[in-house]
């Protein structure tokens, strides 16, 4: 009898001690991800926080039955924008549109170029980092 409990009490140590190691592994990895989805958040706010951008003036010509509208863009803010993952949108509705550069820079212009018909049009301008600029454009 004495050597059958010290076989259990081994066995019983033992898986103990394997069944705190994956406990222990799988909380230090989720700490880990964790700690990275908090900083990916705190960046993604730091880049949101600091995004501005100010439409200087817009101008309009006719093309065909539409007219096609260049936007004057100055990024007034601290962020980079990246101008591949810019939307715009007319009226709610997501146009194409067309720009000189991959990148605006702070402090930098650039020219944003679409086509809509004539009338009151509510444009958004929805950057990677989330921020969102509204302009309205009216075209007679």
């Amino acid at each position: 009898m004495g050597f059958s409990y010290v076989v259990a009490v081994a066995v019983l140590l033992s898986s103990s001690l394997i069944f705190f190691g994956i406990i222990y592994s799988d909380y230090v990895h989720t700490e880990s991800q964790i700690n990275d989805a908090q900083q990916k958040a705190y960046l993604q706010n730091y880049d949101y926080t600091n995004s501005r951008v100010s439409i200087s003036n817009y101008s309009y010509a006719p093309s065909g039955s539409n007219f096609t509208v260049a936007m004057n863009v100055t990024n007034t803010g601290s962020v980079t924008l990246n101008m591949n993952h810019t939307n715009i949108l007319v009226n709610g509705s997501l146009v194409n549109f067309t720009y000189s550069g991959q990148y605006l820079f702070p402090l930098g212009n650039d020219t944003v170029v679409f086509t809509t018909g004539a009338g009151i049009h509510k444009v958004e301008m929805v950057f990677n980092t989330g921020y969102e600029k509204f302009e309205m454009v009216v075209i007679p």
